[in-house]
């Protein structure tokens, strides 16, 4: 759902706000400080999530290419480092080397440029523009000496090349447009990937619009007010051979380097890893585009063909070879909801996989390392940092914690649950307590959606600070989303899943389901206020939002960061998305409707809705929260919306990151705790918080 939403509200450029560059390297640290400062442990406050030194974005479940990468000897990793700064609403960024040993210090190799973010193909549509930062890959030179990454300044993304040993940085590629992907060959020699395509659709459309745009497919109107290059726009391929300045075409045998150039996500999880002649890869074992029926693979030398036919096998990915080359290992999700994540064993023709380690934390990233395993690691109360890991002793070594200070932090505890919901499909959240509870003490809760796998940040969309919720003595149910229904019954097929998950809201009364189940268990154990529940989301968490101020009884205040699916859908999202829309159970714009969005729209429902609701959208996203909360203001129901300019689905701009920390803390500190903000710039806000109040109770609210 997160990736539909996406598409269906993408928008144009906006203008850009945050920037990030060299500018900030004086006054934003990129390395820790040498030791974490002594003295008393205080609560987490939304600028210390807000400033996290990260490696790689801070989403692990967007991640689609590697995050990190090590030396042709094997000593060294290469990564960047990024910190936000909310208060120059810029992103700090910086390329780094450091030493495989405990203690080593990262070494700066490259300093600023801007954040690169994903622009999509949807619907039809090219360079839809997102909130979603790219996961920056360097790439070592076959001497090691020197490393490659993509690093975008001036208003376009090239190729840079840094010294390992920190002797400066200069850009090696001169492409006219944004390189997407690259490759260094054994010569030196860069491959390179881009879509001038795009610039001359750009310009098509300018021209256009000169006699007016014609609208069809290409539009999206709750996105932007001018169309969209027609997808797909192909990829070029260009070679720069090494001390050249010049480009040219590359060859069929240099193209073949990159694997699937229409996609430049390289998928680490599913891509091959040869080995004297063998490869060993994970690849689609029924009809195209199906979701269930992956395998693993072993493609031996003299031709034969041998697949792992165990069930843990369709949820391998990653895997890699032993340095024997008789063994494949992999990662594999599985447990309870899938939330633990696995390393397995497997001889070819030899028998069932073995299982090596199991751990609830997230292995966002990892490269073999002999019979050893480098990865970047995240635990619920830890963030991301790099790890030495034997899969067969479970023996764990710390290299690198870009955040040393974190624990010195007073944080709640932390405690995972597992249940079913009504529809006997298993979920998994994490309580998180207030920092000090006592026990026996019924605490307000806050609900955070809709993936809880890894560091407790701030939730789906990072928005929601959940230790900084914590150290305001909330509990927090940190939920992840139950597997779609559509999916279970129909996994092979991707439409007719949609098509059940839209078909009676099943999927939305199942999602609702396991939030309520767990908000429940809390309230049966005690430690959840039922008179003070607070729910958010962003996205598919939005949504479940939403429907439960229809549908749920349990919560007392709301804030979500995009609305909403209502009535006038079909118009806004443009022809294709439309269709596709339909296609799934939505009704059309001159259907009769009323049945369907009785149950799922805010406007048509706007006299039920007395919980306190904010939205914090993106502009781009606006047209979409207009119906429902022109509805909801109209009928005197407690709703605000605050609107962030040059914003996408997922808002990437730190400066409005922390002010909706700030502001969601302050809404249900108003509303759940009777507590008002006393930072002065908060007073007009509250003042319009009090007539919300006052114009519900007169509304019979």
């Amino acid at each position: 759902m997160l990736r539909l939403l996406a598409a269906a509200a993408a928008a144009l450029p906006g203008v850009p706000n945050a920037s990030s560059g060299d500018a900030a390297a004086g006054s934003c640290p990129m390395l820790p400080p040498a030791a974490a400062a002594a003295g008393p442990r205080r609560p987490v406050e939304p600028e210390d999530l807000a400033r996290l030194l990260d490696i790689g974005p801070s989403d692990h479940s967007a991640l689609y290419g590697r995050l990190f990468t090590l030396s042709p000897d094997g000593r060294r990793a290469a990564f960047q480092l990024r910190r936000a700064d909310p208060g120059r609403n810029l992103h700090c960024l910086a390329m780094a080397v450091i030493e495989l040993r405990p203690g080593a210090v990262p070494r700066i190799v490259d300093r600023g440029g801007d954040l690169i973010r994903w622009r999509i193909e949807a619907f039809g549509k090219a360079d839809f523009p997102t909130g979603v930062p790219i996961a920056v890959t360097p790439r070592w030179a076959p001497d090691g000496r020197w490393i490659a990454f993509l690093k975008r300044k001036d208003d376009v993304t090239q190729v840079w090349r840094a010294g390992a040993n920190g002797e400066g940085s200069r850009p090696l590629t001169a492409s006219q447009t944004d390189v997407e992907d690259f490759r260094i060959l054994p010569d030196a020699t860069i491959l390179y990937v881009t879509r001038p395509g795009l610039a001359r659709a750009h310009a098509a459309i300018a021209s256009e619009g000169r006699t007016g745009f014609h609208y069809d497919d290409r539009f999206a109107p709750s996105a932007a007010r001018r169309p969209f290059p027609p997808a797909p726009v192909p990829p070029e391929l260009f070679v720069q051979e090494h001390g050249s300045v010049a480009a040219r075409p590359a060859r069929p045998e240099e193209a073949a380097r990159i694997a699937d150039a229409g996609d430049m996500r390289e998928t680490i999880w599913t891509s091959a890893r040869t080995i004297d002649g063998a490869s060993v890869s994970i690849r689609a074992a029924g009809p195209p585009h199906s979701r269930g029926t992956m395998q693993l693979v072993v493609d031996t030398q003299d031709g034969r063909t041998i697949a792992c036919g165990d069930d843990i096998c369709a949820a391998a990915s990653r895997p890699w070879w032993t340095p024997d080359g008789r063994r494949v290992r992999f990662l594999a999700r599985e447990g309870w909801a899938r939330s633990e994540t696995s390393i397995y064993e497997w001889e070819p023709g030899a028998g069932s996989p073995k299982q090596l380690y199991r751990t609830r934390d997230v292995l966002v990233d990892c490269v073999p390392a002999g019979t050893l395993l480098v990865c970047l690691r995240e635990g619920s109360l830890t963030p991301r940092r790099l790890e030495r890991l034997d899969p067969e002793t479970g023996e764990r070594q710390l290299l690198f914690d870009p955040n040393p200070e974190w624990p010195q932090l007073a944080l709640g505890a932390v405690r995972r649950l597992r249940w079913r919901n009504a529809f006997a499909i298993e979920t998994v959240g994490d309580l998180v307590l207030p920092v000090g509870y006592r026990p026996g003490t019924a605490c307000p809760l806050v609900v955070v959606q809709y993936d809880t796998r890894g560091f407790l940040r701030g939730g789906t969309g990072d928005e929601y600070p959940i230790q900084a919720l914590a150290g305001r003595g909330y509990a927090v149910l940190s939920v992840s989303r139950p597997a779609s229904l559509g999916d279970i019954i129909s996994p092979d097929d991707p439409a007719e899943a949609a098509r059940l998950d839209v078909e009676g809201f099943t999927d939305r009364l199942s999602a609702l389901s396991s939030v309520e189940s767990g908000v429940r268990m809390l309230i049966s154990e005690g430690i959840a206020d039922p008179a003070r529940i607070g729910i958010t989301g962003l996205s598919d968490g939005a949504v479940t939002a939403a429907f439960a101020l229809l549908h749920s009884r349990l919560f007392s205040a709301a804030a979500i960061s995009s609305c909403c699916l209502d009535t006038s859908m079909p118009a806004r999202v443009g022809p294709a998305a439309a269709r596709h829309f339909q296609a799934e159970g939505f009704p059309r714009l001159t259907e009769d409707g009323a049945a369907f969005w009785d149950r799922l729209s805010l406007r048509r429902n706007a006299p039920r809705v007395r919980v306190p609701l904010l939205i914090q959208t993106s502009d781009d996203e606006l047209l979409s929260a207009i119906e429902s909360f022109t509805a909801l203001r109209e009928v005197g129901a407690p709703a605000d919306m605050y609107v962030f300019p040059g914003e996408h689905h997922v808002k990437w701009q730190p400066a409005h990151r922390l002010a909706v920390y700030r502001r969601a803390l302050d809404w249900f500190d108003f509303w759940l705790r009777g507590v008002r903000s006393a930072d002065p710039a908060r007073r007009e806000e509250l003042r319009h918080w009090d007539q919300l109040r006052t114009d519900a109770a007169a509304s019979g609210g």
